[in-house]
């Protein structure tokens, strides 16, 4: 039976980033790739929008099982799991990957990403908040997501010193040896 892969992490863990390179090297007879943000992401997505979009996705995955795997690159926790009914073998397996990096690479990321020639525009927001708010609780959030999954026995990337096609590839390995 097909599975649901999740590839999450962080923002700044480079999710997006291996999308184009998940799509070369899966096979697009057994897989489909997508985005979690594809449908797009409100100004103040929080916990309820998360677990809104995680339905979306399992129930597309659900649509498609029988033909291909499907794995969606986005935010999710193994927590927010927990409602889903995953002994329920009519359904297909839900498996979690965790892309993982150094808080201080996640920081540089983020900063690289948000500022304009190193500086940041104070009235920038992402999902609500100040964007030196949103950066300081990505960092904070990378050692408490990693023992959430170590302790969920969930697969862990290290990416911190890793180039995007180096990380699908690790990625790709899981899947394949999960998927059987």
């Amino acid at each position: 039976m097909s599975k649901i892969f999740f590839v999450t992490g962080v923002n700044g863990v480079g999710k997006t980033t291996i999308i184009p390179h998940l799509k070369s090297l899966l096979s697009e007879t057994d897989f489909v790739v997508h985005d979690f943000d594809a449908r797009g992401v409100p100004p103040d997505a929080d916990r309820n929008w998360r677990i809104s979009e995680t339905r979306y996705w399992i129930s597309e995955g659900k649509r498609i099982s029988e033909e291909k795997s499907t794995v969606i690159c986005g935010f999710i926790k193994p927590s927010d799991l927990d409602e889903y009914d995953l002994s329920n073998h009519e359904s297909p397996e839900i498996v979690l990957i965790l892309l993982d990096a150094k808080p201080e690479i996640i920081r540089q990321r983020l900063v690289n990403r948000y500022t304009k020639n190193g500086v940041f525009d104070e009235a920038q927001k992402v999902i609500g908040k100040p964007v030196n708010e949103f950066i300081d609780d990505n960092v904070w959030f990378v050692e408490k997501l990693k023992n959430e999954f170590e302790k969920s026995g969930f697969s862990i990337i290290e990416t911190s010193d890793l180039v995007p096609d180096e990380v699908a590839e690790k990625v790709v390995e899981i899947i394949l040896s999960k998927k059987g």
